[in-house]
């Protein structure tokens, strides 16, 4: 090959290099621009929200308290306390029969009645007890050393076994609590949601049916105390069953109108076997069926 066009291609090969390298070198740099910088290689996340870390609800309140009598009462982490930010302003009519606080309330004679009407227009003595408490076994799994009435809590083991036959798993969350603990509990809502707002989803002190000493919060699933129990497992079972063993849900779905409390598909009071047939067969609420029966007021 002559040593002209020797020449002429060696300049034409450098020239296309040369080329090729600036493209590569500009195109580079447009990426690196466009590209935020990652040093972890990770992508950023940052921008999610935790709806966690937002959720202003009450802090749970320490187990171990003491009553106004100085003696050392174990209470649960309170039930009402997951439900405290899902209170909406309510645009029901009241019940008519749902007073205003100021109005002198009902005094019940005795709670040991079984069908004591309990309602935001009643009230237990602030020295009622429940005879014969007993500490409910450890196989319900309680998440404190919890009491219950003798006789619920007999029916509250048929129960047990009813539903362990039928492949269900409970626990008990909440039994008995004392007029002293009640008070704590809504002074505490109270205060951090006002007095309406709280009377919703906890009730005054002498007004918890709790106090009776027959009522129970049942759980055991991964949503306990919220209106998604009533559609576990667990939920649909005691809506179709607990009433033949003697308990009735007290707060059920769509009818704070009438009970003056949101929904509850957890909180069961015992009512005898008898009776809790009637008021299933009745289609009323709790409520609606204690009224009825005969009640006995100072």
């Amino acid at each position: 090959m002559p040593e002209k066009k020797s020449h002429q291609l060696r300049l034409i090969l450098l020239t296309t290099i040369t080329v090729t390298m600036i493209y590569a070198v500009v195109g580079c740099s447009e990426l690196m621009e466009d590209t935020p910088a990652d040093p972890d290689g990770e992508e950023d996340d940052s921008a999610v929200i935790d709806e966690d870390a937002s959720d202003d609800r009450p802090e749970v309140d320490d187990p171990f308290e003491e009553d106004e009598e100085g003696d050392l009462e174990i209470e649960d982490e309170d039930p009402d306390r997951d439900r405290a930010d899902d209170v909406k302003p309510s645009t029901d009519e009241k019940s008519s029969d749902d007073p205003d606080h100021d109005q002198e309330l009902k005094v019940i004679v005795d709670g040991d009645y079984l069908l004591a009407l309990v309602t935001k227009d009643t009230t237990l003595k602030s020295d009622y007890v429940p005879s014969n408490l007993k500490p409910i076994p450890s196989y319900m799994n309680p998440s404190y050393d919890m009491q219950l009435r003798e006789e619920a809590l007999e029916h509250l083991k048929e129960l047990w076994d009813g539903a362990d036959r039928d492949g269900v798993s409970l626990s008990i969350r909440s039994a008995y609590r004392s007029y002293a603990t009640q008070k704590r509990i809504f002074g505490d809502y109270a205060s951090q949601h006002g007095e309406e707002a709280a009377n919703r989803f906890s009730a005054r002190p002498g007004q918890s049916e709790h106090q009776l000493g027959t009522t129970v919060d049942f759980g055991g699933t991964a949503v306990d105390f919220s209106d998604q129990f009533g559609q576990t497992e667990q939920g649909r079972w005691l809506a179709d069953n607990a009433h033949e063993y003697g308990f009735a849900m007290s707060y059920p779905e769509g009818k704070e109108h009438i009970t003056g409390y949101i929904y509850e598909p957890w909180h069961y009071r015992f009512i005898g076997i008898d009776k809790a047939g009637e008021w299933k067969e009745s289609g009323l609420t709790l409520k609606g069926y204690l009224k009825n029966q005969p009640q006995e007021f100072e």
